[in-house]
């Protein structure tokens, strides 16, 4: 296939690669942890090892992926495979099938605490991708049965971009409040979005009727397209592009707070993504697809009943638009947060509340866990969600920051259902945290169980 194809998909891979993963959130010492609310901090100081410093990997959505994949002869098939049933393709499927993806690869991270050991600013530069879709169950109603009917409301959107971000965090009102905030700078590397609110399929005796009304939008350094010189219509694959520099650019901020509320609880509150990327028209390629069209590759038998389509996506074409200039806003999200400790700190249990605000729906998330941090270089976190109202998911959470390291890895795959792949198939999510850094500088006054007498300086 051309590149348009290639670029989509390294965009589609990326974003299985790293997002927020909320049994991390109360993971003491981790220096991916200020990702969450710009107000925390790590215990030390740190150098992150380019690439693995801080890597997140999310899949949310509505629907389980045994839903989606099946196993056939020791393989993994989507559900549109000649061997998936239309039965077994349709039983579990929703009315709207949502599903997204959130990366961060952390790409060069510093950060040190100041003189007064409290204050604490970092410095990041992450790539960034996201990606939402949106799926009808009509959709596949037609492709399995054949089933006509009019399918609304079907597209994906992604976008991936690099930013630079500054961290400061500061106590305020006798060190029982902490703010923090992160500016950001943005630099957007593609982004391509197409939606259709209109795919009407209606079976005309021996072939297909299609009435499409849909729009393609797609940013990208040296996009361009030639649309067929006799009818001006151009395909998906037709856009090519030469990338040398960013599309677009932007500026986000990250603002957190955490509070005591009592001596032993803390609330934290934080909004992420609060920002925009403008994209350069000059670099956009758009069009609308208004066609009517047939086709055939469909079999009636004498009962009347109609065998799946052989059905050809190639055949949504668009007509080319005028590009403009483009702002879009990141996918914001919001972090609530809930810890009390007890025995001097060494026990703590948190409730989080997430909000992501996706293309298509705002998905909703709320995570009880239990921490333990017997030692101030060592942390076990053990965490349940409920997912969207739909779904669940157990994780578990490590971090170790003695003296020369500082790891962390947080996962809700360890004990769900999986595939070989480790692909989980019973759950509607997969999150995998880690990084890797080298301690810096001084370490922390904030929690004053673990202060200790040679730190004081």
């Amino acid at each position: 296939m051309k590149k348009t194809y290639l670029l989509l998909a390294a965009l589609l891979l990326a974003t299985g690669l790293a997002a927020q993963n909320p049994t991390a959130y109360f993971m003491e010492g981790s220096t991916f942890r200020s990702q969450f609310n710009p107000a925390f901090a790590p215990l030390r100081g740190y150098i992150n090892l380019p690439g693995i410093g801080g890597m997140n990997v999310n899949l949310s959505g509505n629907i389980a992926l045994d839903n989606i994949l099946f196993a056939r002869d020791g393989k993994l098939v989507t559900l549109l495979d000649s061997s998936v049933t239309p039965d077994q393709a349709l039983r579990n499927l929703k009315t709207n099938n949502l599903m997204g993806l959130d990366t961060r690869i952390n790409i060069l991270g510093f950060g040190k605490f100041t003189r007064n050991h409290k204050n604490f600013w970092s410095f990041d530069v992450n790539l960034r991708a996201n990606e939402s879709m949106n799926l009808p169950k009509s959709l596949f109603e037609f492709l399995k049965r054949g089933q006509e009917g009019s399918i609304k409301n079907f597209g994906a959107a992604t976008e991936a971009y690099l930013e630079a971000g500054f961290n400061y965090s500061f106590p305020l009102l006798n060190d029982r409040l902490y703010v923090g905030i992160r500016g950001k700078f943005l630099a957007g590397i593609a982004r391509a979005q197409v939606n259709y609110d209109q795919f009407d399929i209606t079976l005309q005796q021996d072939r297909w009727g299609v009435v499409t009304q849909g729009t393609i939008d797609m940013t990208v350094d040296g996009a361009s397209v030639e649309p067929d010189p006799e009818t001006g219509i151009f395909e998906f694959g037709d856009i090519d592009y030469k990338p040398r520099k960013p599309a677009g650019y932007g500026f986000a901020v990250d603002l957190g707070a955490t509070y005591d509320v009592l001596p032993n609880l803390q609330a934290s509150l934080a909004v992420n993504d609060l920002g925009f990327i403008s994209w350069n028209k000059n670099s956009t390629v758009t069009g609308v697809s208004t066609q009517t069209a047939e086709f055939t590759g469909v079999e009636v038998s004498g009962s009347g009943t109609e065998t799946a389509p052989d059905f050809d996506f190639e055949m949504m074409k668009f007509t080319q638009t005028e590009s403009q200039n483009t702002s879009k806003m990141l996918r914001a999200s919001v972090n609530a947060g809930l810890e009390y400790e007890l025995w001097n700190h060494w026990v703590g249990f948190g409730l989080l509340y997430t909000a992501r605000f996706w293309e298509y729906k705002t998905m909703h998330n709320i995570t009880g866990s239990v921490n333990f941090h017997p030692t101030r270089w060592f942390t076990l976190t053990g965490s349940y969600s409920v997912l969207n109202n739909r779904g669940s998911a157990i994780g578990l959470g490590l971090n170790l920051c003695p003296g020369w390291i500082n790891f962390f890895v947080a996962t809700d795959l360890l004990l769900t259902k999986r595939t070989p792949q480790w692909i989980p198939i019973k759950q509607s999510s997969a999150n995998v945290t880690l990084g890797l850094g080298i301690p810096l500088g001084k370490r922390s006054h904030r929690i004053a169980a673990y202060i200790r007498e040679n730190d004081r300086k």
